[in-house]
């Protein structure tokens, strides 16, 4: 499936986090699709748009530079490109599954102070006003290479997230026309063959199995939380149900982890929801990493999760939660940098209900954010 850049970002969003950035970081960023058409474009210099845009001989080497970048990078994955004009430029290719879907561009700027003698030439030799060309030159923004190929890879992994991300919507999307039209198909053809009825028979056994397999898909979407891919509160339910009945017959006990992020609209007040989306994903798959298999990682509602635990007493959880904690709080969130998280424990005791256990692993995260937050804190504590 041959999708484009605009068909898997929104690129109204796009342009939020990219003038965003601008602002924060007072760099010129662009992004352009396969078929060179600009999708977005922030914060060019005075010096490019008011002087090397306009000059013939100039202009020509921004169409060069242009071409050139394009050209290198349908075989390398980065570039660091100066100008024919004085001025340095990077760019990588925007990819899904190797396949590119466009470029994104970081400029204009200067690694060191410039040569004031140089630009006074390339003016003269341009016809451009020397004053009004240097004072332009003042206002490119000084960016050492160090801090330029940071920013650069944390672009490398924001875009290939954005496009897996965006390109799973898509096909998510798909499925659920497909589902719909094999509906429509079957209810179709099942009308149109009931006098072949041995025929129809054949017909709708082949279009039952794909309608099962794609159900089985709907239900799989059922269960899991759109944003973070973790399990919902509907699978919670549906997987509670059958540990309670097996502690209440002779099999241990299982416990529950519930905990959330600290101060996480602080996070989206300063950065934005997205990077506040981001956060939640990265933190999602960071702790799938960490849980054992039958662990049960369960969004339960916005920033609030709980891990549910089998044939786990709350001596061998509340270390795993600590371990939790530990990890997240030396993790490093793109855009955000670092976060920490407050974490509640409780075991399922004789007489317990769910909600009388969930009750009490909540209480135990609401003292560990009233204790200061970061911290862990157990039922058996309390």
């Amino acid at each position: 499936m041959n999708l484009s850049l605009k068909e898997i970002i929104d690129l109204d969003d796009l342009r939020e986090l990219m003038l965003f950035f601008h602002e924060a970081a007072g760099i010129s960023v662009g992004v352009m699709d396969a078929e060179n058409n600009w999708l977005v474009s922030i914060g060019w210099q005075d010096i490019c748009t008011n002087f090397h845009q306009i000059a013939p001989g100039s202009r020509k080497n921004c169409i060069l530079s242009e071409t050139e970048i394009q050209e290198y990078l349908a075989k390398k994955e980065y570039l660091t490109y100066p100008c024919p004009n004085g001025l340095i430029e990077v760019a990588i290719p925007i990819l899904l599954d190797k396949a590119p879907l466009g470029f994104f561009f970081l400029g204009q700027f200067l690694h060191h102070p410039p040569d004031h003698d140089y630009f006074r030439r390339q003016a003269i030799a341009s016809g451009f006003d020397v004053e009004a060309y240097l004072q332009a030159l003042e206002t490119v923004p000084i960016v050492s290479k160090q801090r330029i190929d940071y920013l650069m890879k944390f672009f490398v992994l924001f875009f290939d997230l954005l496009t897996r991300i965006g390109s799973e919507n898509q096909q998510r999307h798909l499925a659920e026309l497909e589902i719909k039209q094999a509906r429509e198909q079957l209810e179709s053809r099942v009308e149109e063959r009931t006098v072949e009825l041995n025929n129809a028979l054949i017909e709708v056994g082949d279009l039952a199995a794909q309608l099962n397999e794609s159900l089985k898909k709907v239900g799989q979407l059922a269960v899991t939380d759109s944003l973070t891919e973790t399990y919902n509160r509907r699978k919670f339910d549906e997987i509670v149900v059958k540990e309670h009945h097996l502690a209440n017959h002779g099999g241990a006990p299982f416990s529950l982890i519930m905990f959330d992020i600290d101060h996480f609209k602080k996070v989206n007040d300063k950065f934005g929801h997205s990077a506040g989306d981001q956060v939640l994903i990265h933190l999602s798959r960071m702790i799938r990493g960490l849980v054992r298999q039958g662990d049960l990682l369960i969004r339960w509602g916005g920033e609030e999760f709980l891990i549910l635990l089998p044939n786990t007493q709350i001596e061998e959880a509340g270390p795993f939660a600590e371990r939790i904690r530990q990890e997240v709080e030396r993790e490093q969130f793109p855009g955000v940098e670092t976060i920490t998280i407050s974490l509640g424990v409780a075991q399922l005791r004789e007489g317990d209900s769910t909600d009388t256990l969930i009750k009490r692993v909540d209480h135990a995260l609401y003292q560990a954010k009233q204790d200061g937050r970061n911290r862990v804190v157990m039922c058996s504590e309390l």
